[in-house]
C-alpha cells in the first residue's frame, strides 16, 4: 500500500514523534485520569440526602474526602500539563545543568504524586466502604469513578517515575564526563613509556646516554684528598 507523501511527512513530523514518546503518552494518561477524578466529584460528588436539601459529600458525608480528591486531581492535572509543555521544549534546552535539574524535579514529583494517589485511593475507598447504602439519591457512579481512576493514577505515576529515572541515568552530565576524560588524558600522558617504545631504545652516538655518562664520569668521580709535600731546607 502506497502512502501519500503528505501523510508520510506528517508521520515524520516532530509533533507526531513527540506524541509517540512513552513519556508523553504517560503524561497524557496522568492528566486525563486526574481530570476524571476531580471533575466527577466536583459535579456529582456533593448530593443532598433523602430527608433534606443540604449538600453533603457522597463519600460518607466526609467533606475532607471530596476536597482532597478535587484538590489532588486539579493539581495533578496542572502538573501534567506543565511538564508536557516543558517536554515539548526540552530539545531547545542548551544548559545541561538546567536539563539535569529538570529531570531530577520530574523524578521527585512523580514519586510524590504516586504516594499522594496511593494515600488518596485508600482514603476514598475507606470512606466509600463506610457510606451507608442508598444514602444519597445520586453520586454513586461519580464516587466509583473517582476511586477507580485514583488507583490507575498510582500506576501511571509509578511508570512516570521509572521513565524519569531511566532518562536521568542514561543522560550523564557532560561536565563530569568531560572532567573524567581530561583526567584520563593527563594520566595517559604522565604514564611511563613502555619498554618497546623508541624512547627507551639505547643509542651509541655522541648524544646517547652511554656517551653522556662516559663524558661526565671524570666530573662525577669521587674527589681525592690533597697530599702534603715536604719542602727542602735551603
Amino acid at each position: 500500500m502506497h502512502i501519500p507523501e503528505s501523510l508520510q511527512d506528517l508521520a515524520d513530523s516532530e509533533a507526531v514523534q513527540f506524541l509517540k514518546r512513552p513519556k508523553t503518552i504517560t503524561r497524557i494518561f496522568a492528566g486525563v485520569f486526574s481530570l476524571i477524578v476531580f471533575s466527577s466529584l466536583l459535579t456529582d460528588g456533593y448530593q443532598n440526602k433523602t430527608d433534606n436539601s443540604q449538600l453533603h459529600c457522597v463519600l460518607n458525608s466526609n467533606t475532607a474526602a471530596c476536597s482532597f480528591a478535587v484538590g489532588a486531581g486539579l493539581l495533578s492535572f496542572l502538573s501534567s500539563l506543565a511538564f508536557l509543555a516543558l517536554d515539548a521544549h526540552e530539545v531547545r534546552l542548551a544548559s545541561t545543568r538546567f536539563k539535569t535539574a529538570f529531570q531530577f524535579l520530574d523524578l521527585i514529583l512523580a514519586v510524590i504524586w504516586a504516594g499522594v494517589w496511593a494515600v488518596g485511593f485508600c482514603f476514598l475507598a475507606n470512606q466509600w466502604h463506610r457510606s451507608p447504602p442508598r444514602y444519597f439519591l445520586l453520586g454513586s457512579n461519580s464516587a466509583k469513578a473517582a476511586i477507580t481512576f485514583s488507583f490507575f493514577s498510582i500506576l501511571v505515576w509509578i511508570f512516570q517515575a521509572y521513565l524519569a529515572f531511566q532518562e536521568l541515568r542514561n543522560d550523564a552530565p557532560v561536565p563530569y564526563k568531560r572532567s573524567l576524560d581530561e583526567g584520563g588524558v593527563v594520566l595517559t600522558s604522565l604514564s611511563p613509556p613502555s619498554a618497546t617504545s623508541p624512547v627507551n631504545a639505547p643509542t651509541t652516538g655522541p648524544h646517547g646516554p652511554s656517551y653522556a655518562c662516559s663524558s661526565l664520569s671524570p666530573y662525577l668521580s669521587t674527589p681525592k684528598p690533597p697530599r702534603l709535600a715536604m719542602m727542602p731546607d735551603n
